[in-house]
């Protein structure tokens, strides 16, 4: 039993040391680079450029925590800047990926705007695909102090969806009547009505029931995204 505690003790030895010396030689490979104006780097490089996983700040305004290569944000990284305007701020966030310092791919966008006393002026989130730093395709919800309040949008390749209105009930409120414009394309499918158009409700009703099946997992899904603005 002795010799078995003393080789069970010498493996768990043995291996603490092994991880030791790993997060050592991971440390060793970290490197904070100065570029001046207050923008510094701490990370993983490769001839004297970010390369790998590192953060960079600019300041106190911008950071940037996530992949690099050959010293440009590629992969999956966090990028956060607060901008002050005369009489705002407007605080970006952008969760996803990236190709040659560009939004590219999958991601999520919340840009958020409020003045300085405060209080919040717009919201918003743009998710699904990015190309070239462009939102290209998904979902995008805003919220802010303007009448109506909420603005919906999806689009892809082969349809696009817009509703301004109010949050909460939306399909609901298409059939009953109680939204401010709504905008539908598909191929050759095209309707968009809103406040002061001459229209039948009926008529109105009729379609959205009709397309129901299809646009209701879109609407629940900006119903999902209104909660977190």
């Amino acid at each position: 039993m002795r010799k078995i505690s003393i080789r069970v003790l010498g493996v768990a030895l043995g291996v603490s040391l092994l991880l030791s010396s790993q997060s050592i030689h991971a440390d060793a490979l970290r490197t904070t680079l100065e570029y001046g104006n207050g923008i510094t780097y701490f990370g993983e490089t490769k001839n004297g450029k970010p390369n790998g996983y590192g953060v960079m700040t600019w300041g106190k305004s911008k950071t940037y925590k996530g992949n690099w290569v050959d010293g440009k944000r590629s992969g999956k990284g966090t990028y956060k800047v607060v901008t002050r305007g005369e009489d705002s701020l407007t605080n970006l966030v952008y969760d996803g990926y990236w190709s040659n310092d560009k939004k590219e791919g999958k991601g999520e966008l919340r840009i958020t705007e409020t003045s300085l006393t405060g209080e919040m002026r717009e919201d918003q989130i743009k998710t699904g695909t990015f190309n070239k730093d462009q939102w290209i395709s998904g979902y995008d919800v805003r919220h802010g102090e303007y009448d109506p309040p909420y603005y919906f949008a999806y689009k892809d390749s082969k349809m696009s969806l817009k509703i301004l209105g109010e949050a909460g009930d939306i399909l609901n409120g298409l059939k009953k009547g109680y939204f401010f414009s709504f905008t539908y394309q598909k191929g050759k499918v095209f309707r968009d009505v809103g406040v002061g158009d001459e229209y039948s409700q009926k008529q109105f009703s009729s379609f959205i029931k009709n397309i129901e099946k299809e646009i209701k997992p879109y609407i629940d899904h900006f119903e999902k995204l209104a909660m977190k603005l």
